[in-house]
């Protein structure tokens, strides 16, 4: 068996280097001191701002707005359809993001808490998110799990 027995040399290194680090704090001033701040110099002021002359604002650009979204029927069952699929799979704090394929419609369904009502029902507070190319609107419902497993939304 063999044992690993210290080198003269390594000890010799080791107590060299310890004992310079201690002469190195031991001897040399303070690294760094802390002292009062200087007021700053008083100058003239530097901005370079122009001076204020008008205070109209510029008219804003007339952009051709892009004309009003139409949604269908297949869009609102969309919606719906991930509303259902949160409630059932996300948990609390958690975020649903859903978009449809042709980029027109898209939301976020997050359901924020799940509680028992009094026909032992169990809900959750959920807020949805629905964008559009021109809109955005939030709601916050309560929604309830039918014997069925649908979630009814109330409000």
């Amino acid at each position: 068996m063999r044992y690993a027995r210290p080198s003269l040399f390594s000890i010799y290194a080791t107590g060299l280097t310890a004992f310079l680090l201690v002469s190195a704090i031991l001897l040399i001033p303070t690294f760094a001191r802390a002292g009062q701040a200087k007021a700053p110099k008083a100058t003239q002021d530097s901005c370079t701002c122009p001076p204020a002359q008008s205070t109209q604002r510029p008219k804003p650009a007339r952009l051709n707005a892009p004309p009003r979204v139409t949604l269908g029927i297949q869009d609102e069952i969309a919606a719906l359809e991930s509303v259902q699929l949160a409630l059932s799979q996300v948990a609390d704090g958690s975020t649903y993001v859903w978009h449809r394929s042709h980029g027109l419609l898209s939301g976020i369904v997050q359901p924020t808490s799940s509680f028992k009502d009094a026909e032992g029902q169990v809900c959750r507070h959920v807020v949805v998110i629905l964008n559009s190319l021109d809109t955005t609107s939030k709601t916050e419902a309560i929604a309830c799990r039918m014997p069925d497993g649908i979630w009814q939304l109330d409000g």
